[in-house]
C-alpha cells in the first residue's frame, strides 16, 4: 500500500512522495478500492475473535520498528520474478536517526535518492515514480501486517508447525461485497512473530527472525502470488555509531519538497469498472500510478499477476477515470495512488 510521511504531503516541482516505515492495512479493506455491494458479518465465536485479535495485535507491537532509538542502517537485497521467468535484482539501503530518514532505490534503470527530514523531503532533482517491483518492497519491508475489521469473520485458530517451528494459525473469511476469500495468518507460537500471511492470492513467509533495538524482525521474506514465487527479500538491520553525516547522503542538485499544511485528498469523480471477469471468481488488479493536477491518473503500472488480458485491461480503464486532484496549500499538485480494479464474474 502506498505509505504517507506522518501527516504531511510533500510537494515540491510537480512531484509528491509519500512514503511509510511500516506497510498495515485492515485486512478487509484496500486503498481507493471501489466496493459497491455493503459486507456481510457472519455469526462468530467471541473468544475466539478475541484470541485472534490479541495474536495479531501481539506480533505488530512484537515487530514494530518505532521501539528502535539508536541511529542504524538497513540493506534490504531482493530479487523480483516475473510471471514470464524474468528476474530483476534490487538493493535498498536505509539510514535512520531519530526523525530523520534516509533511502537510496536501485532496480535496473531505476535510482532514487530521497531523505525525510521534519519539515522537508529532499530527493534527486529527477525523481521518477517507482516501479511497481519497487513499490512491492516497500510495501513488504522491514514487515507487512495489518488488522481484523469487520468484513473479517474468524473460522478458527489451529496448532501447526511450520519450517520446523510451532505455529498458531488463524483461518478466517473476508468478505468484501459479492467475493469471499478463505484466509490464514500464522503467528510463531514461542516469539509471538508473523510467520505466514495469506490473504487473497498473496502468500508472504517469513523467517530468520532476530531481535534489534527491542523489535523482532524477519531477516528473510519471501512473497508468492497465485501460488507462484514473485519476490525474494533479505534484509540486515546495524547500528550506526556515533552522528550521520546527511549532507553526504544527500543527491547532488536536489530537489526539496515542502510540507502541506492545507491538505485535501484526491476525490475520486468517475471511475468506471469493467463488466466482466469471464468464468471464474471476482478477480481484482492492483493498478500504480500518479494522480496528477489534471485529476487523470499517469505513470500507470501493474506488477503483473498472470492475467495479461485482464491487466492490460485494468491498465486502459484506469487511465479513463478522474479525480478532483490533490490539493497542497491551495494548489493542485500529483499524488501516487494505488488504485483498484474490480472484475465480477460472468
Amino acid at each position: 500500500m502506498p505509505g504517507s510521511y506522518t501527516s504531511s504531503t510533500f510537494i515540491s516541482g510537480g512531484s509528491a512522495m509519500l512514503r511509510s516505515r511500516f506497510g498495515s492495512l485492515a485486512l478487509g479493506s484496500s486503498v481507493l478500492a471501489l466496493l459497491v455491494f455493503s459486507p456481510e458479518v457472519r455469526a462468530q465465536g467471541i473468544e475466539v475473535r478475541v484470541e485472534a485479535v490479541r495474536l495479531l495485535e501481539r506480533a505488530n507491537a512484537l515487530s514494530s520498528t518505532r521501539q528502535i532509538a539508536a541511529n542504524y542502517r538497513t540493506d534490504v537485497n531482493f530479487r523480483a520474478f516475473g510471471v514470464d521467468g524474468t528476474e530483476k535484482d534490487g538493493p535498498l539501503v536505509g539510514t535512520f536517526s531519530g526523525d530523520i530518514e534516509g533511502y537510496e532505490w536501485f532496480f535496473g534503470s531505476y535510482h532514487a535518492i530521497s531523505i525525510h527530514y521534519p519539515d522537508k523531503i529532499v530527493q534527486n532533482r529527477d525523481y521518477q515514480p517507482e516501479p511497481a517491483e519497487v513499490q512491492e518492497m516497500d510495501r513488504l519491508t522491514p514487515l507487512f501486517t495489518g488488522r481484523f475489521d469487520k468484513s473479517d469473520t474468524i473460522e478458527s485458530i489451529t496448532d501447526a508447525s511450520l519450517e520446523g517451528r510451532d505455529a498458531k494459525c488463524i483461518q478466517f473469511e473476508t468478505v468484501n461485497g459479492r467475493s469471499a476469500e478463505s484466509n490464514q495468518i500464522c503467528i510463531d507460537a514461542e516469539l509471538g512473530t508473523l510467520v505466514r500471511w495469506n490473504v487473497g492470492n498473496e502468500r508472504l513467509e517469513y523467517t530468520d527472525y532476530s531481535q534489534f533495538q527491542g523489535a523482532w524482525l524477519p531477516a528473510h521474506i519471501e512473497q508468492y502470488i497465485g501460488g507462484q514465487l514473485r519476490m525474494v527479500l533479505d534484509q540486515k538491520f546495524s547500528a550506526i555509531q556515533g552522528p550521520i553525516d546527511w549532507s553526504s547522503l544527500t543527491p547532488p542538485n536536489a530537489a526539496t519538497l515542502h510540507p502541506c499544511y492545507s491538505y485535501k485528498r484526491a476525490v475520486m469523480q468517475s471511475a468506471p469498472q469493467p463488466p466482466s471477469a469471464g468464468a471464474g471468481p471476482w478477480y481484482d488488479v492492483k493498478v500504480h500510478g500518479v494522480i496528477g493536477e489534471d485529476g487523470r491518473v499517469h505513470e500507470i503500472s501493474v506488477l503483473p499477476e498472470g492475467k495479461p488480458d485482464l491487466e492490460a485491461q485494468a491498465t486502459q480503464i484506469v487511465s479513463t477515470w478522474t479525480f478532483s486532484p490533490a490539493v497542497c496549500n491551495g494548489k493542485a499538485i500529483p499524488v501516487n495512488a494505488s488504485l483498484v480494479v474490480h472484475f465480477p464474474p460472468q
